[in-house]
C-alpha cells in the first residue's frame, strides 16, 4: 500500500500505523523536496517549478510576518536575502560550487566568509529585533521558518545545479 519512500520515512519516524494526516504531510514534503533531487527524463520543468514554489513560499512568509503583526521591522532581514547571493555572483562566477570546495585563494575565502555572515545575519536580525521588543515572537518564528525554506531552496538549487544537464 505504501511506497518505498513512505516506508522509509515512517521507519525513521517510528510510526507503525500512520493516520491520513501524516501521509498527506509526507506526500507534501516529498513533492516539494523529492522532485528536486530525483532525476527523470523531462522533469526539468518540475524542478524549476519546485524551486520557484519554495522561493515564493519563503517570500510570502517574509511578507506575512510583517503584515500579520502590522509591523514592518521584520522586512529588515529581507535585506540579508538580497546580500546573501552577492558573494557568489561577484567572486564565484555565479555558481555555488566554490562553497563546497576547500581550494581557492583569498577572494574565494572572502566570499565564503561574506556568505556565512549574511546567513547568520538573516537569523540574528529577527532575534535582535525580538530582544529589543520591536517585533512579536510569532513574527520572529515566521521569519525563522522563511529563512529555513530559503536555505532549503538554495540547497536544492545547488543539488540541481550539480547536474550538468540542467
Amino acid at each position: 500500500m505504501y511506497t518505498v519512500a513512505y516506508r522509509e520515512v515512517l521507519a525513521v519516524a517510528q510510526v507503525s500505523d500512520p493516520n491520513p494526516t501524516v501521509l498527506r504531510f509526507i506526500s507534501i514534503i516529498r513533492l516539494s523536496f523529492g522532485l528536486l533531487v530525483e532525476r527523470k527524463d523531462g522533469d526539468d520543468r518540475r524542478r524549476l517549478a519546485g524551486l520557484a514554489f519554495m522561493f515564493s513560499a519563503s517570500i510570502l512568509l517574509q511578507i506575512l510576518a510583517c503584515a500579520l503583526y502590522n509591523n514592518w521591522w521584520p522586512m529588515l532581514s529581507a535585506l540579508m536575502y538580497v546580500l546573501l547571493p552577492m558573494p557568489c555572483l561577484f567572486f564565484g562566477d555565479g555558481s555555488t560550487h566554490f562553497l563546497t570546495t576547500r581550494e581557492g585563494g583569498g577572494w574565494i575565502n572572502a566570499a565564503k566568509f561574506l556568505t556565512g555572515a549574511s546567513a547568520m545575519g538573516s537569523i540574528a536580525i529577527p532575534a535582535i529585533l525580538r530582544h529589543a521588543h520591536l517585533i512579536e515572537t510569532g513574527a520572529m518564528l515566521i521569519e525563522f521558518t522563511s529563512f529555513f525554506i530559503l536555505v532549503c531552496t538554495v540547497l536544492c538549487f545547488h543539488r540541481v545545479s550539480l547536474d550538468e544537464d540542467f
